[in-house]
């Protein structure tokens, strides 16, 4: 269902210390401004973060389990926030489960927020249900303009092929797990779950028709710059959360 394609960004990328878009790549945090680097491909923005190519360590390796290690000293003048971060992907039957720890390791109070890349395979009579939500309104660069608006297209099952996003979306319900359902022509149902820490969720339809990007996130666009959906973690404070897909 996942496979990498030429001419793709952030396949499967774990986004960090944000997701999504940062306007102007400007954030000001206890009264210090911080500044991006801009690379929103020609859009004045700041774009997932910084992890995305960041080489991890394995701590271990068992069975149908992985666990992985980044350590980050706050050596870069646009974040000076130190901190570790572990993802833990375990295969299960007919699911992919993934779970992530991230501890501030600084002297000081950190603002984060984190989100998932993955881009699966579609087909043209593939349809999506997304249910239970509003989606967020948003100006000519991508901002929010701090307006939602209701959402029902996938209400009800819809062909993705009729769907043309990049586009967040905010989970109105507060369960434990939201799910994006897709509808395959073999009667396969590809479920993308997130945890409660994750009450939004991007979608995105790249022009060639063949993927769909369907993205977790803890938190709003331009999360750093207006705090929607920020996590401050305090000094040593450690925070975990979970997704995954499933196939049945």
């Amino acid at each position: 269902m996942i496979s990498p394609k030429k001419g793709y960004h952030y396949e499967s990328s774990l986004l960090f210390p944000f997701p999504n878009r940062l306007s102007e790549g400007k954030f000001t945090f206890e009264k210090k401004d911080y500044q991006f680097p801009l690379n929103d491909f020609g859009q004045p923005n700041a774009l997932h973060g910084f992890m995305s190519d960041k080489p991890f360590q394995v701590l271990s390796q068992q069975g149908d389990s992985l666990s992985l290690h980044y350590s980050y000293a706050g050596d870069l003048s646009y974040y000076p926030f130190p901190f570790d971060f572990k993802t833990a992907y375990t295969l299960k039957p007919g699911e992919l489960v993934v779970d992530i720890t991230v501890k501030n390791t600084g002297d000081s109070a950190m603002p984060c927020g984190f989100g998932w890349h993955p881009y699966f395979n579609i087909e043209d009579d593939t349809e999506i249900e997304l249910k239970d939500v509003v989606k967020i309104c948003v100006d000519d660069n991508q901002i929010p303009t701090g307006r939602s608006t209701p959402y029902k297209t996938m209400e009800d099952r819809c062909r993705v092929d009729h769907l043309k996003l990049d586009t967040c979306f905010e989970f109105l319900q507060s369960d434990p797990i939201n799910t994006t359902k897709l509808f395959f022509s073999d009667d396969a149902v590809l479920e993308i779950w997130q945890d409660e820490h994750h009450p939004y969720v991007q979608i995105f339809t790249p022009d060639d028709g063949q993927t769909m990007a369907i993205e977790p996130m803890t938190c709003s666009i331009n999360a750093l710059g207006t705090g929607v959906g920020t996590k401050v973690l305090e000094t040593k404070e450690a925070w975990s959360f979970q997704f995954g897909v499933s196939l049945r």
